[in-house]
């Protein structure tokens, strides 16, 4: 009989730190969803300030994209939210899709596909679509953004003859 009580406490006990685990893994994949919806948001307002607010505040921050890599927060501050973002639009918006979050511990990680809408300085509207991760740090101020990688497809191949096709044509 008491094998049997030590057991059922045993068993209760996994239960409940089983479920407390989940629940915290849970609440860390909302907290880091809270994050990178704050992170759109400063892309589509340039908003510096709310930046620093998703950003690792740290040398060690590394953003990757197709014109430049990016350490350290001051540069990305400067040279993607105020040289690219504030100075050469005037509207932005980016819409992820595909999304997947995962947690491990004080780690976190995104990967979406994205597609950006906006509209240069000069207003000429463009459109561009691509593939975009994030890893995150758990820090005292909650989870912060500590490494971006974007990238873009490649140009589509050039065109080539049918087969059977002279590869340039009759003079």
């Amino acid at each position: 009989m008491n094998m049997t009580r030590i057991a059922f406490v045993v068993g209760g006990a996994l239960m409940l730190a089983a479920c407390r685990l989940a629940s915290t893994e849970q609440q860390d994949r909302s907290d880091v969803q809270r994050i990178l919806t704050a992170y759109l948001e400063s892309v589509k307002t340039a908003d510096v300030d709310l930046a620093a607010d998703v950003w690792l505040q740290s040398p060690d921050v590394v953003a990757v994209t197709p014109f430049g890599r990016f350490a350290g927060w001051d540069k990305v501050k400067s040279d993607l939210y105020v040289n690219f973002l504030q100075k050469a639009f005037i509207e932005r918006r980016l819409e992820p899709s595909n999304m997947v979050i995962r947690v491990n511990g004080t780690a976190a990680w995104a990967v979406f596909d994205w597609t950006f809408t906006a509209k240069l300085a000069n207003g000429q509207p463009i459109t561009s679509k691509g593939w975009e991760s994030h890893v995150y740090r758990k820090t005292e101020r909650g989870w912060r953004i500590e490494h971006l990688h974007y990238s873009v497809p490649p140009p589509p191949p050039p065109m080539q003859p049918p087969a059977g096709a002279p590869a340039t044509p009759p003079s």
